[in-house]
């Protein structure tokens, strides 16, 4: 059994635990990881599963991006993440559901993110490719793309960017 609820600032060390034993201590060396250096997650999007004792047993966060030129805001999903002995009992499912429909209800329209065709296709993920969404450097197959209303990929195409990068060039055009 187990409860969903959003991130405490306390859960920090919890969930980093729960991330090195579910990918490694070498995870942070992925692609993926340069678009969260100096970003926040997403407060209201990043949740948690506990199970007894209030123990956190699973994880999700969402980190705020750009895709191409016109810099449209885009959610990059990532990392999920839960128990290994506790595999398969529905916990990132149940949090992969309950983020997105969150991110749906925040106005949120378009969700990224890096992994398996074959496990998150079930929630509508597919490869970004088809819209003319590449991350440099990572496999086209591994990059997904999911539309949270009709018509969020219609005229979005080009490279997806580290929000970041749209904070420097805008305060370039402030400075100008």
């Amino acid at each position: 059994m187990f409860s969903i609820t959003t991130e405490r600032a306390e859960d920090g060390p919890a969930i980093d635990a729960l991330l090195d034993r579910a990918f490694g201590t070498e995870r942070t060396r992925k692609l993926s990881y340069r678009y969260r250096q100096n970003v926040a997650p997403i407060a209201g999007l990043s949740l948690v599963a506990r199970g007894t004792a209030e123990a956190v047993t699973g994880t999700i966060r969402y980190w705020p991006v750009t895709i191409g030129a016109k810099q449209l805001p885009a959610l990059l999903l990532g990392p999920l993440a839960v128990e290994p002995a506790l595999a398969g009992q529905g916990i990132g499912r149940a949090l992969i559901r309950e983020s997105l429909d969150m991110a749906e209800w925040g106005r949120h329209v378009r969700v990224l993110l890096v992994g398996d065709q074959d496990y998150y296709g079930r929630f509508g993920f597919a490869p970004a490719q088809r819209h003319g969404i590449v991350m440099p450097g990572e496999n086209p197959e591994r990059l997904l793309a999911l539309a949270l209303k009709p018509g969020a990929f219609a005229d979005t195409s080009g490279i997806l960017q580290p929000w970041r990068s749209v904070r420097r060039c805008s305060r370039r055009l402030k400075a100008a």
